[in-house]
């Protein structure tokens, strides 16, 4: 199976982003912060979903960055997916190498199609 993580802090978005992208067929982690994230990174993992904002000021946007740098166990070229409820943070996350970014709240099936074609466009490792 595709290893997918999801960083998210609200337990309830983490939760079912992560039952929606099994019933789909991926190996979800699910992370509340920045420190279970970069622990479950590792060479299987295929893509990250982030959340912009964390709890305790952590960033989405930090781990896009960790991930870009080689600074965590999975490939720098991992697909990253930013979600916000904040259009005005998509340049941003961009610019700073994000594969795409989703307005929240965005449709259930669209997130699996996307990460499917990413990951999909990805296979060079």
């Amino acid at each position: 199976m595709t290893q997918i993580i999801v960083v998210d802090d609200d337990l309830t978005n983490v939760s079912l982003t992560k039952m929606l992208l099994e019933m789909d067929g991926f190996d979800v982690i699910a992370c509340t912060n920045l420190a279970q994230a970069e622990a479950a990174s590792n060479l299987e993992t295929k893509a990250y979903v982030v959340d912009v904002n964390l709890a305790r000021n952590e960033s989405g946007m930090d781990l896009l960055q960790m991930v870009r740098n080689g600074e965590t166990a999975a490939s720098s070229n991992t697909v990253v997916v930013i979600t916000s409820g904040d259009y005005r943070r998509e340049q941003e996350a961009l610019d700073k190498g994000a594969n795409r970014f989703l307005l929240k709240p965005y449709p259930p099936d669209q997130l699996p199609e996307i990460l499917r074609t990413l990951i999909e466009g990805n296979k060079h490792d």
